[in-house]
């Protein structure tokens, strides 16, 4: 359930309905039914819900005040069992699925304007048809290896910039933290390159391979793999350093900002 313009969204089994409060009981006002199989969750902001599916991964609904009518959007093109979402803002929304993955997915630019057709002639994108119903864009994947069971925005630190929080069912509590600057990214991509061949391997598997698991890692940097610079010896940290085009002491004072910006 979530609060919806003063009305209540209800996801029931497969079925998405408003509520309205009567004088003795909820009147419902309109309703949308066959979303993919189970609503698991629900979050909305403006006119738009993002329902979390089972099995089907999330669907974007918005809520057509002419008409009295809820309208699918758009959805995710890849099946994912929803256990946590997140919205991060109007387009974009986080999910961890059963498998231990985290995907951060965005409605494409000019779904959402064409979905209802004010006209009466006809919807641009038509939603009668699987394959005509835009797909959501996927910005970042990455495995964590637990099934993320909630996750949100927050702040751990008075006055620090939001991260993407999440929880896992062993208890293990990890953040994905968004770079502001392209020195940022380009600095802890070589880091992390230079890191999966020379960081020491205690089961052997290739890093990369691993956080690729079921889907090609995107757009996220494994900051696990960047933390090992500091369990290496010096010689192999200077190399790596070198690489990098810094010294061992900036790498490590990098290393060391980016953790008490979080913490």
């Amino acid at each position: 359930m979530a609060h919806f313009q003063g009305r209540l969204l209800v996801g029931i089994g497969n079925t998405l309905r408003l509520y309205e409060m009567g004088k003795r009981q909820l009147l419902r006002k309109c309703e949308l039914r066959g979303l993919p199989s189970f609503v698991k969750s629900l979050q909305t902001a403006g006119d738009r819900a993002f329902v979390g599916d089972m099995m089907k991964s999330v669907q974007i609904v918005r809520y057509d005040a002419t008409a009295n009518r809820l309208v699918l959007v758009a959805n995710d093109p890849f099946p994912r069992p929803i256990t946590a979402q997140e919205l991060l803002d109007w387009n974009t929304v986080a999910v961890g699925d059963k498998f231990g993955n985290i995907c951060i997915l965005r409605l494409p630019r000019g779904a959402d304007a064409g979905a209802v057709d004010l006209s009466g002639q006809r919807a641009l994108w038509d939603s009668s048809r699987e394959d005509h119903i835009p797909k959501m864009e996927i910005l970042c994947h990455y495995h964590i290896g637990e099934v993320v069971t909630s996750m949100t925005r927050a702040s751990l630190v008075a006055g620090g910039a939001e991260s993407l929080i999440y929880v896992t069912v062993t208890g293990r509590i990890g953040a994905l933290v968004p770079f502001t600057s392209r020195d940022d990214v380009e600095f802890y991509t070589k880091l992390e390159n230079c890191l999966r061949t020379d960081a020491v391997r205690p089961t052997g598997r290739d890093p990369q391979s691993y956080r690729s698991y079921y889907a090609p890692v995107k757009h996220v940097v494994d900051g696990d793999l960047c933390s090992a610079f500091n369990q290496l010896s010096y010689e192999e940290q200077s190399k790596i350093a070198e690489r990098v085009e810094r010294t061992v002491g900036e790498v490590m004072k990098k290393l060391e900002d980016t953790r008490n910006a979080l913490l």
